[in-house]
């Protein structure tokens, strides 16, 4: 089985590495680090799994580089994507914020899970809120996957 994770921070994104890691040794882990560079590599390669993080830079941060443009609703963005071009696969995002845009497109977690329900089904399986301070998502992601997944481990 293999999994992509979405998502700019690198602690972050290394915690979820290890723990997929650890959690199913077995799994191919692929990472990636913009909305570009994401959405790429679901489009050319077949992922079960993707782990999405909400807000990402538009393309990967390099040494004195900022990526460009930050999009405050890229995981939004590239779940359409996934819907437009048919992309068969699972998405779980996982989030560190519990707002999301600004403005007119402000939105808070529990609004935008529902949102996501709604114009994603069969695509997005739940949001998981990250916090680097407990291990509680750890706990949710894990029964996402047992739940949609039982052959992953």
């Amino acid at each position: 089985m293999k999994i992509l994770i979405i998502e700019d921070d690198q602690h972050k994104s290394k915690q979820i590495n290890s723990y997929i890691n650890d959690y199913a040794p077995n799994t191919k882990v692929i990472v990636k680090k913009s909305y570009q560079s994401g959405l790429k590599e679901l489009i050319i390669n077949k992922h079960e799994i993707i782990l999405l993080d909400m807000q990402l830079p538009n393309f990967d941060i390099k040494s004195g580089d900022d990526g460009y443009k930050f999009r405050k609703l890229a995981g939004f963005d590239i779940l359409n994507e996934i819907k437009r071009k048919k992309v068969i696969c699972k998405v779980i995002i996982i989030t560190q914020f519990e707002t999301f845009g600004e403005g007119e497109k402000y939105i808070e977690l529990k609004d935008l899970r529902q949102l996501l329900k709604e114009q994603f089904q069969g695509i997005y399986l739940d949001t998981v809120y990250y916090s680097p301070k407990n291990s509680v998502w750890q706990k949710e992601l894990k029964a996402l996957l047992i739940k949609n997944f039982k052959d992953l481990c």
